[in-house]
């Protein structure tokens, strides 16, 4: 009897890397800019660019509207999917146009997005840790931890302030309120870490 595990290939997904998820954004990026509409790097690519490089399989992008492009779906929470190619390989590129009760959320993190020194622009960390936050995906949770651990990358008190903008103070503070819980959560987590190492 063999003690080799068998992998069924069937159930692999092919990760990309950084490099080509980037392409694939610069090349959606071409497109809205030619439309004129406001279009950012986010999901796990711009993860990628801010240190932690998970496994991911397409690029996620927020953008003011849909592309004058062929889509390939329609998102459930608002946006279409698009397929361009890196290197003869077929990447899909999620533009989210939040239509549910996330819109102005997301709008408000799209209008705060940074720049990149390619030219693209890039959700902030504060408005990731929102958006992980706001998820339910497991994957997300890990973000949502790991941009928390990071030296001087998370400005938590901008959190605040950028939500109170984004959907008003009450809404805001029940919140920031819950997230709050996941800045322990994280801190606890470091602490952990380091006396295990002892550091």
């Amino acid at each position: 009897m063999s003690n080799k595990v068998k992998i069924d290939s069937s159930s692999l997904e092919d990760s990309i890397s950084t490099a080509v998820g980037v392409q694939a954004a610069e090349q959606i990026k071409q497109t809205a800019d030619e439309t004129r509409i406001g279009i950012a790097l986010a999901g796990g690519i711009a993860m990628h660019v801010y240190g932690f490089t998970r496994a991911t399989t397409d690029v996620d992008m927020l953008a003011e509207s849909v592309l004058p492009l062929t889509s390939i779906k329609e998102l459930s929470f608002g946006g279409e999917t698009y397929t361009v190619t890196v290197d003869g390989r077929n990447i899909s590129v999620d533009v989210i146009v939040r239509d549910d009760e996330l819109a102005a959320i997301y709008q408000k993190a799209l209008e705060q997005a940074m720049e990149t020194e390619r030219g693209l622009k890039i959700i902030s960390p504060e408005w990731l840790v929102v958006m992980k936050f706001l998820s339910a995906l497991a994957k997300d949770k890990i973000d949502l931890l790991w941009l928390l651990q990071q030296d001087k990358l998370v400005d938590r008190s901008k959190i605040e302030r950028n939500l109170i903008e984004a959907v008003g103070s009450q809404t805001a503070y029940f919140i920031f309120n819950d997230l709050k819980s996941e800045f322990s959560y994280a801190d606890f987590l470091l602490v952990r870490e380091k006396d295990k190492y002892g550091e």
